[in-house]
């Protein structure tokens, strides 16, 4: 694809962020609404979307990158972990502050977000690869993702693995398992589930948008340690992974692409949810999400551009 041609795609993509700030300004749904908006993302048009970018014949190669993908993936974690552990120092960061924001800079929205960009940029068969990718964050996600939430309340250290048990895990699970087998859908099944899949990007814009629309501007703009978890999430480790992917690993591959774009999306929407759900401080958490959504709307177009230029 074209610089020009992923630029556009990717203006489309964030253009669908507006009707949902409208929305919001305006008060047109309810909170129950814009809940039941993102759990119909979450719950239906997302899973459906991966099992049908995983509707491709069985290859060796594909399966290898998928193991290739989860050793990278934990060194980028490791990389992340380093550099929070440097900044919360630096910034001398209250405790409990300082757990939720390593939270934010390692884990990515590498799936409300990241698998309907990547669908957009470069199709359902780089959606397989953002498939796994979302997977293995999962896996860390719900065990020490977690375990970081509850160490800033201070409350004894749980693996939630029940948690795991989510609509988005089963379809990946489900579409795995279709590729291992090389099993097809029929024409009706699965051109049912991939229309319901490619409504997946509108909706989950408008979400995000709603979202945006709800928090006062001055809120959003006013922490300082919220534009640096911006540099280093958006910036600096996709930059990283991008320099060691393409001129150490020399990896031009469309996984490579993949993996390196979904490590430059957003702090994960779940960073709030979890807050919330373990008593943490909701208020920095949704600031750092929103505030990196906000940026990456940027950051994501420089890294677009560069993809298409160096691989």
């Amino acid at each position: 694809m074209g610089t020009f041609q992923s630029l556009n795609s990717l203006a489309m993509i964030f253009i669908m962020i507006i009707p949902g700030i409208i929305l919001a300004k305006k008060n047109v749904l309810s909170g129950e609404q814009e809940k039941g908006l993102s759990s119909i993302v979450a719950n239906l048009t997302w899973p459906c979307l991966v099992i049908d970018a995983m509707q491709i014949s069985f290859s060796k190669k594909i399966l290898a990158q998928c193991g290739y993908t989860f050793i990278i993936m934990v060194g980028v974690f490791v990389v992340a972990l380093g550099i929070a552990t440097v900044l919360v120092k630096v910034m001398k960061m209250e405790k409990h502050k300082s757990y939720i924001f390593t939270f934010m800079l390692i884990f990515a929205n590498t799936g409300f977000m990241g698998i309907p960009v990547i669908n957009a940029l470069y199709g359902k068969s780089a959606v397989f690869y953002a498939s796994i990718v979302e997977m293995v964050q999962d896996l860390f996600l719900f065990t020490a993702g977690i375990m970081l939430i509850q160490m800033s309340t201070g409350a004894q250290r749980r693996i939630n693995l029940k948690a795991m048990l989510s609509p988005g895990i089963f379809g990946v699970a489900i579409g795995f398992c279709l590729f291992l087998f090389d099993l097809k859908l029929p024409g009706f099944l699965g051109d049912s589930i991939g229309i319901i899949g490619d409504a997946t990007t509108p909706l989950t814009m408008i979400a995000i948008g709603l979202q945006i629309g709800h928090i006062p501007f001055k809120e959003l703009v006013g922490d300082v340690s919220m534009y640096v978890l911006s540099f280093a999430k958006l910036i600096v480790v996709p930059g990283i992974l991008l320099f060691v992917m393409i001129f150490v690993l020399r990896d031009t591959s469309m996984m490579s692409k993949v993996v390196i774009m979904e490590f430059a999306m957003p702090v994960a929407a779940c960073a709030t949810i979890f807050s919330q759900q373990y008593g943490a401080d909701v208020a920095f958490a949704t600031k750092g999400v929103l505030l990196s959504t906000v940026i990456s709307i940027a950051t994501l177009s420089v890294f677009t551009v560069l993809l298409d230029v160096l691989i």
